[in-house]
Parts: C-alpha cells; sequence; structure tokens
C-alpha cells in the first residue's frame, strides 16, 4: 500500500486543488513523493556503466549484481529518507511514499536478462512532471526497466483524479544502443530508439533544459519535445562533465533568477543571462566514505521548497553557510547515507504539486 505523511493539523498540501500541478523547481511545495530504499539491490553490472559509475564500484556490481545493498548502510540510509518525509511534512508539504517492490527478482526479455531491479529510491530518475502531466521515462539502464512500477499506483491515483499520464515508447534495450567499446563516440548510448533518465531534465516554467548524457540521447530529447507539444520549450545546455548522468549536480534552479551550480561542469549558456550565479563550495563528505554511484558533488543536489527555502544536508556547512548569505532558510537535514546510494534531495523526490502556473523566465534568443 501507498502512504501518506502529512502533519494532523497546519496542512497546506492544497489536496482539494488539481492533482497534480508543478511547472518549475522553485514555486511553493504542497505535495511530493519521497522515495523508498527498502528492499534495494545492487544493479546487474551493463558496460555502458562504467562511463558513470565510480571504477571503485565496477568490481562490486559485477559480483554482486542483484544481491541487497549493505544492509546497515541501507537501514541508516531509509532512516534518513523518513526524516527527510517528516521534516516535509513539518513544513505543510504532503507527503506520498511508493510501495515497496521485489527489487531481487531476475527478469528477462527475449534480448536480454538482467540479475534483479534497483530501487524505488529516486524518482526524479524515471518521473518527470511537467505542469498536469506526469511522464515516465524510457531509462537506458536495463536493471532500471521496470523501475517505475513502485510509483504505478500512486500515478494511477493521480490519473484518476485528472492528472495526464504520459509513458514514453517501452524501450527495447537491445545490443544496437549501445556504443561498443572502442567505437567513436562521446556517449554510451546511440540513437537506436529513444531513451533518457528524467533526472537529465529541469524545469522552468514553459522551458525546460536537458543535457544529452550517457542515459539520454537526441531520440529522447525529440521525443519528449514532441510529445510536450508546443506549449513548452526543451533547450539542451553544454555541461563539462565527462561522466554526464543526471544535471541536477551541475545545475540546481532555486528561485528565479538564481542558479546553484558545480564550479567546474557548469557551461554559462545565454538562456540564464541575467541570472545570478553560485558556485557551489566543494562537498565535505570524509574521503573513505562510501560511495557506489556518484562523486560526492551530489551534495549541491538541493531541493527548494518555494524561492526563499532549501532543503540541505546537514553537515554540508560551507553550502548552507553560502545559501544563507545569498538570501535563504535552509531546513537541516540528514541525507549521508543516501548519498551512497546515488542521490540526495532532489534525487530522491518528485514534486507533484507546486503553487503557480506556467510563466516564461529562460532569456531565449529571438523570443
Amino acid at each position: 500500500m501507498t502512504s501518506d505523511v502529512s502533519r494532523p493539523t497546519g496542512d497546506r498540501s492544497g489536496a482539494a486543488g488539481p492533482a497534480v500541478n508543478s511547472y518549475t523547481e522553485w514555486d511553493p511545495l504542497r505535495e511530493v513523493v519521497v522515495g523508498s530504499l527498502l528492499g534495494a539491490v545492487f544493479p546487474t553490472w551493463h558496460e555502458s556503466m562504467r562511463h558513470t559509475m565510480p571504477e571503485s564500484a565496477w568490481p562490486v556490481f559485477r559480483e554482486h549484481g542483484g544481491s541487497p545493498l549493505p544492509e546497515r548502510h541501507l537501514k541508516a540510509a531509509e532512516a534518513e529518507l523518513d526524516g527527510l518525509a517528516e521534516a516535509l511534512a513539518a513544513e505543510g508539504v504532503r507527503v506520498r511514499r511508493p510501495d515497496t517492490a521485489r527489487h531481487h527478482r531476475p527478469f528477462r526479455t527475449p534480448e536480454w536478462e538482467s540479475d534483479g531491479g534497483l530501487y524505488a529510491a529516486m524518482p526524479r530518475d524515471s518521473l518527470i512532471v511537467v505542469g498536469d502531466t506526469i511522464v515516465e521515462a524510457p531509462m537506458a539502464w536495463r536493471c532500471r526497466y521496470h523501475e517505475a512500477d513502485a510509483f504505478r499506483p500512486l500515478i494511477k491515483s493521480y490519473f484518476r483524479r485528472g492528472a495526464r499520464w504520459l509513458p514514453a515508447p517501452r524501450p527495447q534495450l537491445t545490443d544496437e544502443l549501445y556504443r561498443a567499446p572502442g567505437a567513436p563516440g562521446r556517449w554510451a548510448v546511440t540513437e537506436f530508439e529513444p531513451v533518457f533518465d528524467a533526472a537529465d531534465f529541469l524545469r522552468f516554467g514553459r522551458d525546460l533544459i536537458v543535457q544529452r548524457s550517457h542515459v539520454t540521447n537526441e531520440f529522447g530529447i525529440d521525443w519528449l519535445r514532441s510529445a510536450l507539444g508546443p506549449e513548452f520549450d526543451v533547450h539542451v545546455v553544454e555541461t563539462a562533465d565527462a561522466h554526464a548522468m543526471h544535471i541536477d549536480a551541475t545545475i540546481t534552479a532555486l528561485a528565479p533568477g538564481k542558479l546553484l551550480v558545480h564550479p567546474e561542469r557548469y557551461v554559462h549558456s545565454e538562456l540564464f543571462d541575467g541570472w545570478e550565479i553560485l558556485p557551489a563550495p566543494p562537498p565535505t563528505l570524509p574521503a573513505d566514505w562510501p560511495m557506489y554511484f556518484c562523486s560526492p558533488w551530489v551534495s549541491m543536489n538541493v531541493l527548494s521548497l518555494d524561492p526563499e527555502t532549501v532543503v540541505v544536508e546537514r553537515q554540508e556547512r560551507p553550502l548552507i553557510e553560502a545559501l544563507t548569505g545569498w538570501g535563504f532558510r535552509c531546513i537541516e537535514v540528514d541525507l549521508r547515507h543516501v548519498y551512497s546510494f546515488g542521490g540526495s534531495f532532489h534525487c530522491v523526490t518528485l514534486d507533484t504539486v507546486r503553487e503557480g502556473g506556467p510563466g516564461r523566465y529562460l532569456s531565449v534568443p529571438g523570443r
């Protein structure tokens, strides 16, 4: 069963309003999905992962794909997700959680097989809300083929209450999708079929930005552009990240005109002319902290509750000081154990209801 976490009094979630309404990364948050690591397993290894995963994790994935993640660390991480849900509820946000899924079960198609799934921890990876529409992403990792299933009961409930539901074409994920070792090209995925992770997109009202990455191809970007129609514009931006996979650890939109960026990966785009740009301070994660999926720069993956309020990892003191000095109220929450499994506050949430409607915030030439 799906579960709700909300304050018994003082709830500002706007439950009587639209089932789904979210156009930006910063409008006042009223309802959110928070992921879960229950039953999470190591991903089944695929050669395309070498482009994005820390090299120290490759042998672990090869040997333990489909096996449970380390229990002690996993329990601590799930407790942090529960704490995040409680912190958001304390701010008057209605919180929804996914079903518990059987990630350990192997599965196969006629072309390939996987020793198991992964988790339901990062709804931002598989789903994106654009206005009143929930889009299911055609993800490029084979082990994530069924990842959105844990969120299906929630999606169906939103649909029955009036939301639009837009699943992308089911990808085949055959060998033709992946660049062969040594073959020319920058990215792990080819243009064989449309694939993308939803976390490669950020929303700015009627405009979305997206990066090409090792899990998002031009075909996938073109599909979403076509599916959303002429009411929305999708802009491809460059990033200086050889391991690109998810834009929200390179660019984080905190408020209209305010952008938190990775000091080395961010490449300025004229779309942000006139915006204030704050390079994120280095993360404070200890060098020996286990990081299976990503770099410690997931520290800048914060969540905006409104244009003046952000949720930040409690121990990232330089970042908290920088954001406070920039005029933000910081809600401090523990999430370091979740870091180990590939995400932080923006990754582990899907904002389904925010106040406000479509607007234009970017400097688009000729418009």
